[in-house]
C-alpha cells in the first residue's frame, strides 16, 4: 500500500487500536487516531500512547475527545485536523449496545426479542449507524476528503472510505434472529455504505464495507470468551482488513467482504 494519510476512529482499543500499530509500521504512513479518551473503554488501559512508529516517515497523530455519537463531532473533529486532506478512512468506531452500562454477562440476553429496548436501539444506531455518516459528512463539508471530479469508472481512486461492519448485519445471512440492536444498527450502516458509494463514484471515492470476521478483542463479552470461542487474533483480522483496503478500486466500490480467519476474504450478500 502507498504511503498516505489514514484516518482511524475508535482507536484506543482493539481493531482500532492495531489498525493504528500495523499502518504505522509502512514507511511514510500518516496516521491519525480518534479516541474519546486513550484509556479503552473496555480495560481502561491505554495502549495507544505507547505505539512506537519505527518506519521511516511514519507518524502517529492522536485525536482526543472524538465521540462518534454526538452530532458535535465534527466540531471536535475538523479543528484538530487542521486542514489536513484525508486520502483513507476507516469508520471503525462501535458498539455491541451502544453504552459499556451492561454487564458482560448479559450482554447478548438484553437483545433478545424478549428483552430488546427501544433505548437500546437507539443507543446502538447513534454509534454503528450515524457515527460514520456524522464523520464522513463533516470531512466532506469541509473538504477535508480526498476527491476529484473527474473520476472514470475503473481508475485507481483518489480516496478510500471504508466502514467496519459485521456478518451479523447481514439480511441474507440471518438465519438465528436476536441481536436486534447491533444487527439493526449495522445492516443500516451497511445502507450508508452503499449509498455512499453511490454519491462519491464521481468523485474518485472508493466505498467498502468491510466485516472484520470474528476477532478475539474486548469488544462485546471480552477477549478471553470472544478466543475461547474462536476467536482470531486481532493482528490475524487487521492485515485482512488492510490488504482489502489495498484492493478497493472505483471498479468494486460499493462491496462488501468478511476476512477470513484462514484464507483470502470472501464477499458477503447485504
Amino acid at each position: 500500500m502507498s504511503p498516505t494519510n489514514y484516518l482511524i476512529t475508535g482507536a484506543s482499543s482493539g481493531i482500532g487500536l492495531e489498525l493504528v500499530r500495523q499502518l504505522a509500521s509502512i514507511p511514510g504512513n500518516a496516521v491519525y487516531a480518534t479516541v474519546r479518551k486513550r484509556g479503552s473503554s473496555a480495560t481502561g488501559v491505554d495502549g495507544i500512547s505507547n505505539i512506537s512508529t519505527t518506519a521511516e516517515g511514519s507518524t502517529i497523530t492522536i485525536l482526543e475527545g472524538i465521540d462518534v455519537a454526538e452530532d458535535d463531532v465534527g466540531d471536535l473533529l475538523v479543528p484538530q485536523l487542521n486542514g489536513l486532506v484525508i486520502g483513507v478512512v476507516v469508520h471503525n468506531a462501535g458498539s455491541l449496545n451502544g453504552t459499556r452500562d451492561v454487564d458482560s454477562s448479559n450482554l447478548m440476553s438484553e437483545q433478545k426479542l424478549s428483552h430488546i429496548t427501544m433505548d437500546r436501539m437507539r443507543s446502538a444506531f447513534e454509534v454503528n449507524t450515524l457515527g460514520p455518516l456524522r464523520v464522513q459528512k463533516a470531512l466532506l463539508d469541509s473538504k477535508l476528503m480526498r476527491t476529484t471530479s473527474d473520476s472514470s469508472s475503473g481508475a485507481a481512486p483518489v480516496g478510500k472510505v471504508a466502514i467496519i461492519s459485521t456478518g451479523l448485519g447481514s439480511i441474507a445471512d440471518n438465519t438465528s434472529g436476536g441481536n436486534y440492536a447491533y444487527r439493526a444498527s449495522k445492516a443500516a450502516v451497511n445502507m450508508i455504505t452503499k449509498s455512499l458509494s453511490c454519491d462519491l463514484k464521481d468523485k474518485g471515492v472508493s466505498v467498502r464495507a468491510i466485516a472484520p470476521g470474528f476477532v478475539a478483542t474486548e469488544f462485546g463479552p471480552g477477549k478471553e470468551k470472544m478466543a475461547g470461542w474462536g476467536g482470531m487474533p486481532v493482528e490475524t483480522s487487521c492485515r485482512g482488513i488492510i490488504s482489502l483496503l489495498d484492493s478497493m478500486t472505483m471498479e468494486n466500490t460499493g462491496e462488501f467482504h468478511c476476512v477470513q480467519k484462514d484464507g483470502p476474504a470472501k464477499a458477503m450478500p447485504w
